[in-house]
């Protein structure tokens, strides 16, 4: 049988979440309203790239692949997010999620999170702190990777090689003048 969460269940499960720690319960009731609970099975297809965005996904219990294309773009686990707010309600998504163990999981509906926002602004201070860390999680990331390749391309210089370049989706040698 599925688990079927009571609102203040569902308030306490959110309250739980880094994303809205710092909101108010009573603001987190009235998200915790416009949320549906959905279960799926390990394997089961979420949503694939191309079809409609249903909102936001926020796991209760289970795993969740994300994937671009073959490739895996990432896990998401237990009180951890998922979908496409970027995208407007009904435009095809750019990823496909798939649940890798049985997944019970609340959506809701983009514009119903978005109206959240307007009503409750802490939703949105709160959207708008963790988004600020992520960002600065991956541009310390990418600032890694650029020293990385840095010194990977003067050891190949020192080796007296040089590195490829990558352009227009292929890696090309160097022209030589």
């Amino acid at each position: 049988m599925e688990e079927t969460l009571t609102l203040i269940e569902k308030t306490a499960f959110l309250k739980g979440v880094d994303l809205f720690a710092a909101v108010p319960s009573e603001v987190l009731a009235q998200l915790a309203d416009r949320t549906i609970e959905m279960h799926f099975e390990a394997g089961k297809v979420i949503f694939r790239e191309g079809e409609a965005n249903r909102g936001l996904y926020i796991i209760v219990d289970g795993l969740v692949e994300i994937r671009k294309g073959r490739a895996l773009d990432g896990v998401r686990g237990p009180g951890v997010g998922f979908g496409e707010l970027a995208l407007p309600e009904g435009e095809p998504h750019q990823i496909t999620a798939v649940a890798t163990l049985d997944t019970h999981a609340l959506n809701v509906s983009t514009e119903a999170f978005f109206e959240t926002m307007i009503d409750f602004p802490e939703v949105a201070v709160s959207l708008v702190r963790v988004l600020a860390t992520h960002i600065g999680e991956m541009t310390q990331r990418l600032h890694d990777l650029e020293g990385k390749i840095a010194h990977l391309n003067a050891a190949l210089k020192d080796a007296g090689a040089e590195a490829p370049m990558y352009q227009s989706g292929a890696f090309r040698r160097p022209e030589s003048s």
